[in-house]
Protein backbone atom coordinates (compact mmCIF):
# COMPACT_ATOMS: atom_id res chain seq x y z
CA UNK A 1 0.00 0.00 0.00
CA UNK A 2 2.71 2.66 1.11
CA UNK A 3 4.66 1.71 -2.63
CA UNK A 4 1.51 2.14 -4.42
CA UNK A 5 0.94 5.86 -2.58
CA UNK A 6 4.49 6.82 -3.17
CA UNK A 7 4.19 5.16 -6.62
CA UNK A 8 1.12 7.49 -7.31
CA UNK A 9 2.70 10.61 -5.79
CA UNK A 10 5.53 10.14 -7.80
CA UNK A 11 3.40 10.09 -11.28
CA UNK A 12 1.19 13.45 -9.53
CA UNK A 13 4.44 15.07 -9.23
CA UNK A 14 5.75 14.60 -12.62
CA UNK A 15 2.57 15.25 -14.49
CA UNK A 16 2.15 18.10 -12.49
CA UNK A 17 5.83 19.77 -13.36
CA UNK A 18 5.17 18.68 -17.14
CA UNK A 19 2.19 20.80 -16.82
CA UNK A 20 3.85 23.66 -15.19
CA UNK A 21 6.36 23.78 -17.89
CA UNK A 22 3.74 23.47 -20.55
CA UNK A 23 1.59 26.31 -18.69
CA UNK A 24 4.77 28.82 -18.63
CA UNK A 25 5.68 27.79 -22.29
CA UNK A 26 2.42 29.50 -23.43
CA UNK A 27 1.76 31.59 -20.85
CA UNK A 28 2.07 35.69 -22.16
CA UNK A 29 5.80 36.74 -21.76
CA UNK A 30 6.85 39.11 -18.86
CA UNK A 31 7.63 42.31 -19.63
CA UNK A 32 11.36 41.69 -19.15
CA UNK A 33 11.38 38.93 -21.66
CA UNK A 34 9.20 41.41 -24.22
CA UNK A 35 11.33 43.97 -23.67
CA UNK A 36 10.13 47.09 -26.25
CA UNK A 37 7.60 44.81 -27.76
CA UNK A 38 4.08 44.82 -26.83
CA UNK A 39 2.09 41.40 -26.53
CA UNK A 40 1.38 40.75 -30.06
CA UNK A 41 4.54 41.96 -31.95
CA UNK A 42 6.46 39.97 -29.11
CA UNK A 43 4.15 37.08 -30.45
CA UNK A 44 4.48 37.97 -33.85
CA UNK A 45 8.20 38.10 -33.47
CA UNK A 46 8.49 34.59 -32.18
CA UNK A 47 6.20 33.27 -34.99
CA UNK A 48 8.31 34.31 -37.49
CA UNK A 49 11.23 33.43 -35.49
CA UNK A 50 10.11 30.13 -35.08
CA UNK A 51 9.46 29.51 -38.98
CA UNK A 52 12.95 30.62 -40.11
CA UNK A 53 13.90 28.13 -37.40
CA UNK A 54 11.79 25.81 -38.40
CA UNK A 55 12.92 25.80 -41.88
CA UNK A 56 16.87 26.23 -41.56
CA UNK A 57 17.29 23.91 -38.42
CA UNK A 58 20.27 25.29 -36.97
CA UNK A 59 22.74 23.05 -35.14
CA UNK A 60 22.72 25.68 -32.43
CA UNK A 61 20.89 28.82 -31.69
CA UNK A 62 22.44 30.44 -28.88
CA UNK A 63 20.03 33.56 -29.10
CA UNK A 64 17.07 35.06 -30.81
CA UNK A 65 15.87 39.07 -29.74
CA UNK A 66 14.15 41.71 -31.53
CA UNK A 67 13.64 45.07 -31.38
CA UNK A 68 11.34 47.64 -32.54
CA UNK A 69 12.61 50.34 -34.71
CA UNK A 70 10.66 53.29 -36.57
CA UNK A 71 10.94 53.36 -40.18
CA UNK A 72 9.55 51.62 -43.53
CA UNK A 73 11.35 48.74 -45.82
CA UNK A 74 11.58 50.63 -49.22
CA UNK A 75 13.16 47.21 -51.36
CA UNK A 76 11.93 44.16 -49.62
CA UNK A 77 13.01 41.04 -50.29
CA UNK A 78 10.25 38.90 -48.90
CA UNK A 79 6.27 39.10 -50.97
CA UNK A 80 5.29 41.55 -48.09
CA UNK A 81 6.24 45.24 -47.90
CA UNK A 82 6.16 46.84 -44.06
CA UNK A 83 4.90 50.09 -44.63
CA UNK A 84 3.33 50.84 -41.15
CA UNK A 85 6.11 53.35 -39.98
CA UNK A 86 7.55 50.65 -37.43
CA UNK A 87 9.51 47.41 -38.03
CA UNK A 88 10.57 44.70 -35.87
CA UNK A 89 13.98 43.56 -35.98
CA UNK A 90 14.85 40.06 -35.38
CA UNK A 91 18.27 38.18 -34.74
CA UNK A 92 18.98 35.00 -34.72
CA UNK A 93 22.22 34.06 -33.89
CA UNK A 94 23.79 30.51 -33.86
CA UNK A 95 24.91 27.90 -36.96
CA UNK A 96 22.96 27.50 -39.93
CA UNK A 97 24.60 25.26 -41.67
CA UNK A 98 21.48 24.52 -44.43
CA UNK A 99 22.19 28.30 -45.39
CA UNK A 100 24.58 28.61 -47.97
CA UNK A 101 26.38 32.47 -49.07
CA UNK A 102 28.37 33.40 -52.04
CA UNK A 103 30.42 35.68 -50.94
CA UNK A 104 30.49 39.77 -50.84
CA UNK A 105 29.24 41.45 -53.57
CA UNK A 106 31.57 42.71 -56.37
CA UNK A 107 33.71 39.65 -55.58
CA UNK A 108 36.01 41.05 -52.81
CA UNK A 109 37.01 38.49 -49.85
CA UNK A 110 34.62 37.19 -47.62
CA UNK A 111 34.96 38.27 -44.42
CA UNK A 112 34.55 35.69 -41.21
CA UNK A 113 34.74 31.91 -41.90
CA UNK A 114 31.69 32.30 -44.75
CA UNK A 115 29.88 30.24 -41.67
CA UNK A 116 26.17 31.85 -41.57
CA UNK A 117 25.78 32.70 -37.93
CA UNK A 118 23.02 35.34 -38.15
CA UNK A 119 19.84 35.57 -39.45
CA UNK A 120 17.70 38.86 -39.60
CA UNK A 121 14.22 39.58 -40.13
CA UNK A 122 12.69 42.66 -40.50
CA UNK A 123 8.84 42.63 -40.25
CA UNK A 124 6.18 45.17 -40.44
CA UNK A 125 5.40 46.08 -36.59
CA UNK A 126 1.52 46.33 -36.85
CA UNK A 127 0.95 43.18 -39.65
CA UNK A 128 3.96 40.75 -37.82
CA UNK A 129 4.72 40.02 -41.81
CA UNK A 130 7.86 39.59 -42.79
CA UNK A 131 9.72 41.74 -45.70
CA UNK A 132 13.28 41.29 -45.42
CA UNK A 133 15.69 38.67 -45.00
CA UNK A 134 19.34 39.01 -44.61
CA UNK A 135 21.95 36.76 -43.17
CA UNK A 136 25.39 37.13 -41.53
CA UNK A 137 28.94 35.76 -41.04
CA UNK A 138 31.97 35.97 -38.71
CA UNK A 139 31.07 36.96 -35.31
CA UNK A 140 27.47 37.77 -34.28
CA UNK A 141 25.66 39.08 -31.29
CA UNK A 142 22.06 39.85 -29.93
CA UNK A 143 20.21 43.32 -30.16
CA UNK A 144 21.10 44.93 -26.74
CA UNK A 145 18.00 45.88 -24.91
CA UNK A 146 15.94 43.71 -27.27
CA UNK A 147 13.31 41.39 -26.32
CA UNK A 148 14.32 37.97 -25.53
CA UNK A 149 12.60 35.52 -27.84
CA UNK A 150 14.64 32.30 -26.53
CA UNK A 151 11.85 31.06 -24.14
CA UNK A 152 9.05 30.80 -26.80
CA UNK A 153 11.04 29.31 -29.08
CA UNK A 154 10.50 25.22 -29.56
CA UNK A 155 13.97 24.23 -31.08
Amino acid sequence: MVVVACALLATAGVWGAMMLRADAHHRAPSSSTRGPLTEEQYAGAVRVAQHEVDQQKPSRLTSATAVLKPGNVRQPNRADACHSGHVVKIRLVGRFPRITTGGLAGGGPQRGSGRVTLVGITTDATSGRACLLGVGTGRSAPYRDGADLMPALDR
